[in-house]
């Protein structure tokens, strides 16, 4: 269900949470990859493109959505920089998309790493969640 809260009730319940920054950049990327572009009129290069619709050969399409993943959310996840998308191994079929994004952000002056998971699931939306580990 979602939430409706103001942005101060949003900041200030989140701020008192260990992992909520985390918790809110998964969310967000979760959103941004799976809008679609051309979806955002306001910023046309704003989402990716679709996926299945790359007349390339297998390789190739991998390769290119891992570079449009990573300039996308350099351009748009302003929290995160030094962004690095890297495909993981195909575990339950043959047809899923899963990936992780490494990348750093600042906390209190200081660049720390943070590793994200990504799915793409039969919806066609994108499961960001947070590696923990």
């Amino acid at each position: 269900m979602l939430e409706h809260n103001s942005l101060f009730e949003r900041l200030e319940r989140g701020a008192s949470k260990p992992g909520a920054a985390v918790a809110s950049i998964a969310a967000h990327l979760g959103k941004m990859l799976s809008t679609r572009a051309g979806s955002v009129r306001t910023l046309p290069d704003y989402g990716l493109p679709d996926l299945n619709d790359m007349r390339l050969s297998l390789h190739e399409s991998l390769s290119q959505s891992r570079l449009h993943i990573e300039r996308f959310i350099q351009a748009y996840e302003p929290r995160l920089t030094n962004v690095r998308v890297r495909l993981l191994p195909v575990v339950r079929d043959s047809l899923s998309l899963a990936f992780a994004i490494e990348a750093e952000r600042m906390i209190e002056g200081a660049l720390h790493p943070v590793v994200f998971h990504a799915r793409l699931i039969d919806t066609g939306r994108v499961e960001v969640c947070a590696d923990d580990a």
